[in-house]
């Protein structure tokens, strides 16, 4: 064996020759220790930059043909395994958020007003500890493992970068999976269901225009506040007489404002919310009613209105031959770990759905949930426990093994 192969082996941990079995102390400490130093070191999103060259370090020195800067600070590395095959590409995400950290971990965020609250720091961990698994066996695997650390999931701007980057111009996988750790399920247990599991993450600006004046002469006025209260009303009914029941989506209004004083009735109230739905046909109804409900407020005090609407997000839509294979590959490989298939889906968002669109894949929950701890993400005192990856480590070897074993 060539001394750059032994050595890179050596990094890899050459030893580990199963994922899915018994967990050697070795990668166990690999996991912590990468997860404990991201934790300490968060950086919000399109600043990912110390995160972004910690994640290449580590994947050049495992051998890995390395390509930074992908649609902003995005970082992909390819691995080709011995033996032609498919490819199949791991996705996690990179950014933290803006929350002030009270975990009062001794690997606490060293960036004030900075914290990895969502467990992305994991992610990346249990997808690094994945790729040493895959270069440690790669005699005994066939095909291309890519492995894509995304940058800005935060503010759904992550995936569609590394996209119009090209991420896929030059590989394109046949299989993607992006994880997720999910506090809803206990740590130690999977989530994976097929079929939509986030909603598309829309938000939109309605701006009344009337004519303001006294409040004691409102007859004198084309009465904005009237106006929206008006629309407000003639939304939510709408939403809720014309959508379908059987399909998730729901209609949240955040701001409403307009006016200076008491006694005087604004020329201009301005509302914002969000539309969260799993069908593109709801999602166009949506925009329907809101038009409909904006004009008929406004119609009825003679003003005018104006909506701006901003989709955001697709859809997660795991693919059902996807995930009937990985369930397949779960049963065989790991049939210890509990695997939830229902009752997963939420109306959150998350911009995996933008790789999903290209390529056939899921987004796999990881149970981290914890007895007695808070147990809720973008909380101030949410941390991922071992357990949570070590499972992850577990299901997404299982899943290279599955997919690009010989």
């Amino acid at each position: 064996m060539p001394e750059y192969r032994e050595k890179r082996l050596l990094a890899a941990n050459s030893g580990l020759k199963t994922g899915f079995g018994g967990l050697a102390m070795h990668i166990m400490s690999y996991l912590q220790k990468v997860y404990r130093e991201l934790h300490a070191q968060p950086e919000l999103s399109a600043q990912e930059a110390q995160t972004a060259a910690f994640v290449a370090a580590e994947l050049k020195e495992m051998g890995f043909t390395v390509t930074t800067g992908v649609g902003g600070h995005g970082v992909v590395g390819v691995f080709p395994l011995v033996g032609s095959g498919p490819t199949l590409a791991l996705r996690c995400d990179m950014d933290a958020l803006p929350v002030s950290e009270e975990t009062g971990a001794d690997f606490a965020s060293q960036n004030p007003g900075v914290m990895h609250a969502c467990g992305h720091d994991s992610h990346m961990a249990m997808v690094l500890g994945a790729c040493r698994y895959a270069v440690a066996n790669e005699e005994r695997l066939r095909g291309t493992l890519m492995a894509i650390f995304q940058p800005s999931e935060e503010v759904g701007m992550g995936a569609r970068s590394m996209l119009e980057a090209g991420v896929f111009s030059r590989l394109k996988p046949f299989r993607l999976v992006g994880i997720h750790n999910w506090p809803d399920l206990p740590a130690g247990t999977l989530g994976l269901q097929s079929g939509p599991i986030t909603a598309s993450t829309d938000q939109f600006k309605a701006v009344l225009r009337g004519v303001g004046g006294h409040g004691a002469r409102p007859h004198q006025t084309r009465d904005t506040i009237a106006m929206a209260a008006a629309a407000v009303q003639n939304a939510f009914t709408l939403a809720q007489r014309r959508a379908d029941p059987a399909s998730p989506q729901v209609l949240s209004f955040g701001a409403i404002r307009g006016g200076t004083s008491f006694n005087i009735i604004p020329e201009q109230v301005v509302l914002e919310g969000t539309v969260r739905t799993v069908r593109s046909e709801d999602q166009a109804l949506m925009i329907r009613l809101l038009h409909q409900a904006f004009k008929a407020a406004a119609d009825l005090h003679g003003g005018s209105y104006e909506l701006m609407y901003e989709e955001g997000v697709p859809a997660v839509v795991n693919d059902p031959a996807v995930t009937a294979e990985i369930a397949g590959f779960f049963a065989a490989r790991i049939p210890d770990i509990p695997v939830v298939s229902e009752g997963l889906a939420s109306l959150i968002g998350e911009d995996v759905g933008c790789f999903l669109q290209e390529v056939p894949g899921i987004l796999l929950f990881i149970g981290s949930g914890q007895e007695g701890a808070v147990n809720e993400l973008h909380n101030p005192r949410f941390l991922v426990p071992c357990q949570t990856l070590v499972t992850g480590y577990k299901a997404l070897t299982s899943i290279i093994a599955g997919y690009l074993s010989k």
